[in-house]
């Protein structure tokens, strides 16, 4: 089951659900951690935020399973050292 983006907040988060197991895990990620990772990439329509994440969804998802076995509890909010 692919993680599922959502419209980005106003100022810049980006919340989605990542599948961990059987379950769906809340994270958010801000524009600039996604920057500070990975860089400006051309916009496909009106939301900078979620092109950056669908170009990089598997890892961005690889980092909330990290976080989540590492013990973080919902939601995670990932930075740009956790990318």
């Amino acid at each position: 089951m692919p993680s599922t983006p959502l419209p980005s907040e106003s100022n810049g988060v980006l919340r989605f659900m990542t599948p961990i197991g059987s379950d769906e895990v809340t994270a958010f990620v801000s524009e600039s951690a996604l920057r500070a990772r990975y860089g400006s990439v051309p916009t496909v329509g009106d939301n900078d935020v979620a092109s950056i994440y669908g170009l990089h969804q598997l890892e961005i998802n690889a980092a909330v399973a990290r976080r989540i076995r590492a013990g973080a509890r919902q939601p995670v909010v990932l930075r740009a050292s956790d990318l």
